[in-house]
């Protein structure tokens, strides 16, 4: 039986992966509530085994840990790369091939969009195809519906071709490290996740395709409803003293109306209903069927519940555009609602709808306003297009509009540079990646590629503390012998197998807490375990601790497994069922492939 501490410990990673399942509780809060639970822990109660000791400020030593230091370098570094369109020539490139050929443009959207998430965050690479692809849906035809979700898993699985692909992948290489594994240059496993990605590759570009929503369900065919709502004023004849059906007629087709709201009371859309002064008339409609109906009945748009203070535009009905707005995984946005943040106040544009990432159309009065925004979430925007084209410089928003592009700026190739010459430092040796990383990131700073006052929005808070906490957590179940006691169970149920199998267990073990709990959760718990077992086994350490590298980034079964799994489940109206049809097959086939491909590598 493993003692107190290491109960204690484990105890605790079972509530903080029961509480990163619970969709209303946000992750970062979960990893702060861990990070406090150690600190209380070993401040009280320290932890000491001859040499060993485990204090409340071992567990503070998270946050000076160079793979923290690492990934928030990089997310940084991805920044200075989007601000300053260095990859938007690509992107344009690919639009030609589109154009010149359907299947073609998938094909090389895939190949393109893969290798550059081997370089770049996986989110910065999406958000830069994203509005390509709605723009080419609508303008050929083509359904997005078709080609979001197989781009959007090309680039998680070339998220797996180097080190610095993605922060998980650079968590679990650094604990490994700690534990006492030979650290891995940026290249050292491409060669096999190279093969997986070509072994994946016609999934993604021949069948995926064929088992998602067929062609008449298309971003640009079947938009998104938002929920919106407009004022009767006195002085509007248009609305006031007008019924339901009276309005039907003179918009020209069924009026979108959901309800009234009349002195405190919600009442049915009756078609006899007359409306009077102060009535809010709730909606339900198209971002175009919006805009028409506001210009036929000479009104504004506003929240919900009609009692937003939006700052006034001028001309808004004359010169403006309506465009949905997705927030971010990194946007200052989320987490805080329209009101706090003074969102039409700093930027003069009215919110008129807003449809939830992960609940979809709203289901309650609240005022649009006090909703706290969340990652994923779509905004219903109007305003006059200049500041419209101002919104598209604001980080962290992405406008789902492929009819302009982000001008190239005069710096890209500085910020290409830069990254070129970070990834050579680190591939060659000469520096590690930690140090690499920062020294890009001052070049980039010293050539204004990113801005000093730009560093804050381009770290992510939730990632900074689901990375301290992954590693404090890891090396208080290895310190305690928490991970010794897992391991020494799962060597006897797997040293009888053969290795391959092992390795598959491991690696569907992390896949399955990536696509329920988070990657972070695979990282912290799965390697400690890994390199237990393969101690135990007697088997060489990395197959095991890659095995757990590449399940933390199957993340294809489940909309919540990734922040760009909601990002395409807005842009396309995917359902949870299109990622578990056309995500799990993509899952088991990589499993197999680089099981097989990690036990012929080491001889197992």
């Amino acid at each position: 039986m493993p003692e107190p501490h290491a109960l204690a410990v484990l105890l605790l990673t079972m509530t903080v992966f029961y509480l990163y399942t619970r969709p209303r509780i946000r992750m970062e809060l979960v990893s702060l509530v861990l990070l406090l639970a150690l600190l209380v822990m070993f401040h009280l109660f320290p932890y000491t085994d001859g040499s060993k000791q485990l204090t409340d400020s071992e567990v503070l030593h998270a946050f000076g840990h160079p793979a923290l230091v690492a990934i928030c370098a990089l997310m940084i570094l991805g920044r200075g790369l989007t601000m300053t369109g260095a990859l938007d020539p690509a992107v344009r490139w690919l639009a030609r091939i589109w154009r010149f050929n359907q299947s073609l443009g998938l094909l090389v959207t895939l190949v393109i969009a893969g290798f550059a998430s081997g370089f770049v965050n996986d989110t910065p690479v999406l958000v830069l195809m994203l509005p390509m692809l709605l723009g080419i849906s609508e303008r050929i035809g083509y359904p997005a519906s078709k080609t979001l979700m197989p781009v959007n898993f090309g680039i998680l699985a070339g998220g797996m071709l180097t080190s610095i692909g993605t922060s998980t992948n650079l968590l679990i290489l650094a604990i490994a490290a700690d534990l006492g594994m030979r650290p891995m240059g940026i290249f050292d496993f491409t060669s096999t996740a190279l093969v997986s990605f070509a072994v994946a590759l016609p999934y993604l570009w021949l069948i995926a395709p064929r088992l998602l929503p067929d062609s008449q369900v298309r971003a640009a065919t079947a938009p998104r409803l938002f929920d919106g709502s407009v004022a009767v004023a006195t002085d509007n004849p248009r609305l006031a003293g007008r019924s339901l059906a009276e309005l039907t007629k003179a918009l020209g087709r069924s009026l979108p109306a959901t309800g009234i709201l009349r002195d405190g009371d919600k009442l049915a859309p009756d078609p006899e209903v007359r409306l009077v002064s102060g009535d809010i008339v709730l909606l339900r409609d198209t971002p175009q069927g919006l805009h028409d109906l506001a210009s036929t009945f000479q009104v504004k748009l506003f929240d919900k519940a009609g009692a937003g203070r939006f700052v006034e535009t001028e001309n808004i009905q004359e010169d403006s555009l309506l465009v949905e707005i997705v927030i971010g995984q990194d946007s200052p946005q989320a987490g805080r609602s329209l009101r706090q943040e003074r969102f039409a106040a700093t930027h003069h544009v009215v919110v008129v709808g807003l449809r939830q990432g992960t609940e979809g159309l709203l289901q309650d009065e609240r005022n649009l306003a006090e909703i706290p925004l969340a990652a994923g979430d779509v905004l219903l925007v109007q305003g006059p297009e200049e500041r419209i084209s101002a919104l598209r410089q604001t980080p962290g928003l992405l406008l789902l509009d492929g009819s302009t592009t982000l001008p190239r700026s005069p710096r890209a190739l500085w910020a290409l540079a830069i990254m070129s010459a970070v990834i050579l430092a680190a591939a060659t040796g000469w520096l590690p990646i930690h140090l690499a990383a920062l020294a890009g990131v001052m070049a980039m700073l010293l050539t204004r590629c990113v801005k000093l006052e730009g560093l804050g929005r381009a770290i992510s808070l939730s990632i900074v503390l689901l990375v301290a906490s992954s590693v404090a957590l890891g090396h208080a179940l290895v310190e305690t012998g928490a991970a010794a006691w897992i391991a020494h169970g799962v060597t006897l149920i797997v040293e009888r197998v053969p290795p391959a199998a092992q390795i598959a267990v491991f690696m569907a073990f992390a896949a399955l807490l990536t696509n329920f709990v988070s990657n972070s959760a695979a990282a912290a718990v799965g390697t400690p375990i890994a390199i237990a077992t393969a101690q135990q086994l007697g088997s060489p350490l990395e197959p095991f601790v890659l095995a757990i590298l590449f399940g933390a980034n199957l993340s294809y079964a489940t909309p919540m497994a990734y922040q760009t799994n909601l990002l395409v489940m807005n842009a396309a109206g995917y359902k949870f069922r299109d990622f578990l049809r056309v995500g799990t097959p993509l899952v088991l086939i990589m499993l197999v492939t680089l099981s097989i491909l990690l036990a012929r590598r080491y001889g197992l």
